[in-house]
């Protein structure tokens, strides 16, 4: 089936408390929802969330846009939704990085292919190998009493993994906050920490020492996302396992990570290394060389975060949980119903496609600037 209409369309959804991060504040989530219209009027969704304005490559709501419209539309219309590797490699002539643009097409594609198949995202990835996937809730850099505070609020609710955002001016400071959450919720609850490329390599050592009797289950991205040699000597002198974000945002970063032997898991994005075919190659990539992997989150809506667990579901080496949170971070969702939550874990949609709907009226509730449409010549 061909790709004969496209829209894209802005969102402005605010969170329902400040999300603050070493590397910035969180107040809204700043989405571009994509939407492919295959000959039949069946239509696939994806979307490029941002947090914090911007993702760590430089790209934004904005020039996500002005790349869509310009760029990748005319590389998309006419396009069979099956031919999804033709697909990407007409993206990737169009225009050169850009990756959060172009992983919104590619999630829209899968998205259609998999509702013209009748069959869900999973099977074209390889099928399911788990039907359900432990969720993590981030805590934010605010002072301890307030996180400890919402640390007890989120395992009452059933929250299973709770992550400590680090990154403080007094960094000896956030290991005091990891060792005190652990206090409060005792042994069960997987709690982990969170740097966001704040420390050089000889703070992170100190801290990471410091937070030791924490038993944090990894530590992730301690330091500058550039800094390989630091993350190897980080992992070297801890007894923590590391794990890589910034630095992990290709397949060839798996790849470079494990040569430096620099983490023990990498958090994978579903719309940063380009498109969810990407995402998937990388969770091959980290399998292959014996890393865990974890679905890495950025307020995602209903369609990206749908897409990230069907990325977990048919990758073995996922087995970290994700960070998809994104309906429980924001005060309203654009999902017609919302992705179901079981015992700490998402459900894996079953439906065709992406197996989530999208809710038009809530979609125009938060739209900001004009709703854009192409169609094939």
């Amino acid at each position: 089936m061909r790709i004969v209409a496209a829209e894209i369309q802005s969102t402005r959804i605010p969170v329902v408390r400040l999300h603050q991060m070493a590397i910035g504040t969180t107040s809204f989530q700043e989405n571009v929802v994509v939407k492919l219209i295959g000959e039949d009027g069946t239509a696939g969704h994806g979307e490029a969330p941002h947090m914090v304005g911007h993702s760590q490559r430089g790209e934004t709501p904005a020039t996500v846009r002005a790349v869509l419209r310009h760029k990748l539309m005319p590389a998309t219309l006419g396009a069979d939704t099956l031919d999804r590797e033709a697909l990407s490699v007409a993206l990737g002539r169009a225009v050169p990085g850009n990756l959060r643009a172009k992983g919104a097409i590619v999630m829209a594609a899968y998205d259609l292919a998999g509702k013209e198949l009748g069959t869900p995202v999973y099977n074209l990835l390889g099928g399911r190998v788990r039907d359900r996937v432990p969720l993590s809730w981030s805590l934010p850099i605010v002072d301890e009493a307030a996180v400890v505070k919402e640390a007890h609020e989120m395992v009452e609710r059933g929250w299973r993994i709770l992550k400590v955002k680090i990154g403080r001016p007094e960094p000896l400071v956030d290991a005091d906050v990891v060792l005190a959450v652990r206090r409060a919720v005792g042994d069960e609850v997987d709690v982990r920490a969170d740097a966001n490329q704040a420390y050089d390599a000889k703070t992170a050592i100190r801290v990471i020492r410091r937070m030791e009797d924490a038993e944090p289950g990894f530590v992730e991205q301690p330091v500058h996302r550039e800094d390989l040699e630091g993350m190897a000597e980080v992992r070297a002198a801890v007894d923590v396992p590391i794990m890589a974000d910034e630095t992990a945002e290709t397949p060839s970063d798996v790849l470079a990570l494990a040569r430096h032997r620099a983490c023990d898991s990498v958090s994978i994005y579903i719309i940063g290394p380009g498109g969810i075919h990407q995402s998937r190659l990388m969770a091959q990539i980290a399998e292959t060389c014996r890393l865990r992997a974890y679905v890495g989150g950025a307020l995602e809506g209903p369609a990206g975060a749908a897409a990230g667990l069907h990325l977990a579901a048919a990758s073995p080496s996922i087995d970290l949980g994700c960070e998809l949170n994104g309906q429980y971070m924001l005060k309203d969702s654009v999902a017609a119903t919302p992705l179901t939550m079981q015992d700490g874990a998402l459900c894996v949609p079953c439906g065709p496609g992406l197996g989530v709907e999208l809710d038009e009226d809530k979609l125009a509730r938060y739209r900001e600037g004009d709703l854009e449409r192409f169609e094939a010549a």
